[in-house]
């Protein structure tokens, strides 16, 4: 009984310090990257609209370590150099908005803006998945009552959504990366060309995957204990 309030306790403290994470990540980076596109897309439109048929896509890129040096920065000292890793490009293209174009402001595509959208919402639905098991094991130990089978399924689609967001952001810099080498083409700058997947990511999915396999496992084991005794 007092492993159990042990363990109910130290579940209430990862719960917490889990939401407290939440928090400040979403204070300190979504919240402020939000306001300031938010910003940025007002300042585009408003443009946009003034100067009459012109529309607006960004472009974001890693470029080439040996590449990226710039040639003379204002301002820097002649015995120092000045290197980039990464390029943002605002590009305006001479054509009115339309239902057809109004979605490729990334890379000018469509497709990388929806890929991004669907990065967005794997990685939130993540998050809801992980506050759910978290909730739920602590219930069962609160309650003296074994695993919920829910979480097994929670489990795999955690794993499913972090393949899902990994390989949808993959390809979403991977459209900017082509645009990018297009537009840059001639120039000092060299775009990095290599296809960015996040392998961190595509092993914390299988990961998942495996425990979702293993509680299976766990599962089947302990029914068949009790049908045993």
């Amino acid at each position: 009984m007092q492993n159990k309030r042990r363990l109910y306790k130290h579940l209430m403290i990862i719960y917490v310090f889990y939401f407290v994470a939440l928090v400040i990540g979403f204070l300190s980076t979504i919240a402020p990257s939000f306001s300031s596109g938010w910003r940025e897309a007002q300042q585009t439109m408003d443009t946009d609209f003034t100067q009459g048929d012109v529309r607006t896509y960004y472009v974001y890129a890693p470029l080439r370590a040996s590449g990226s040096e710039l040639p003379a920065v204002e301002g820097v000292g002649a015995n120092t150099s000045v290197s980039v890793d990464n390029v943002r490009l605002r590009v305006t293209v001479p054509e009115k908005y339309t239902v057809s174009n109004s979605l490729k402001v990334m890379a000018n595509n469509g497709f990388a803006y929806l890929l991004s959208m669907l990065t967005g919402v794997a990685y939130l639905a993540v998050f809801i998945l992980i506050a759910l098991i978290i909730n739920s094991l602590r219930k069962s130990i609160r309650d003296e009552q074994p695993l919920r089978h829910g979480n097994i399924g929670r489990t795999r689609a955690i794993g499913i959504l972090m393949l899902v967001a990994a390989l949808s952001e993959s390809f979403m810099k991977y459209i900017n990366i082509r645009e990018a080498a297009t537009l840059l083409q001639g120039s000092a700058l060299q775009v990095d060309a290599t296809f960015p997947l996040n392998y961190w990511n595509i092993i914390v999915g299988i990961l998942m995957l495996f425990m979702a396999e293993v509680l299976v496992v766990g599962t089947q084991l302990s029914e068949e204990q009790k049908l045993t005794i």
